[in-house]
């Protein structure tokens, strides 16, 4: 049996973050009031900002649901995991602290972090296209359009949040373990798919 290749993000995919709830006010904020509709992110360059930024990602404290999951599908050689996050590069620590306390690095063929300090969609983009993988897991509607956008082959997976859980997408779940399940299993009936046309 062929082995299944995944990418994943961290931050509201591997990690629960209850901060990425805020995205959604961000993006009406930015999009409806300010009439930004380019993609893009803030980057943090001084000191300070990098200080505050790093502060804001202590709010990945725990697991995911699917963690064990995802550990035990890696183990089983069931799928081959690669961890892409847009962390930039001055947080590696953190992220391999966070990995190692939960027993989850072992789980990662390769951890990808952004430390050319790309615009995370970009970034996310190119690496999925360098890696071909079978599927990618993310958390942010953004950047799941952006990657779609660019015709890559794979199957991108979208973890939505509460107040964004009302779009359509045909592979949409509520955390990661209900993605591992359809990746595994395909035809799994997914009960937010139904319904809505599935979209590359």
């Amino acid at each position: 049996m062929k082995k299944i290749i995944v990418g994943l993000d961290f931050d509201g995919v591997v990690a629960y973050n209850p901060a990425r709830l805020a995205r959604f006010p961000i993006s009406f904020v930015k999009k409806r009031i300010l009439g930004i509709q380019n993609v893009s992110f803030f980057v943090p360059k001084t000191p300070w900002q990098r200080s505050l930024w790093a502060l804001g990602h202590e709010t990945s404290v725990f697991p995911a649901k699917g963690a064990s999951l995802l550990r035990r599908l890696t183990h089983e050689g069931t799928i081959e995991a690669h961890l892409v996050t847009a962390r930039f590069g001055f947080l590696e620590e953190h992220l391999l602290r966070f990995l190692d306390r939960w027993n989850l690095r072992d789980a990662f063929t390769t951890i990808t972090l952004n430390t050319r300090e790309e615009q995370p969609h970009e970034y996310k983009a190119r690496i999925v296209g360098e890696k071909k993988f079978d599927y990618y897991v993310e958390d942010n509607w953004d950047i799941v359009s952006y990657i779609n956008a660019t015709k890559a082959k794979t199957h991108v997976h979208w973890i939505y949040n509460l107040f964004d859980r009302g779009r359509e997408y045909g592979y949409k779940y509520p955390y990661l373990e209900k993605s591992l399940e359809r990746i595994v299993d395909p035809d799994k009936i997914n009960p937010d798919r139904i319904g809505v046309k599935a979209q590359p």
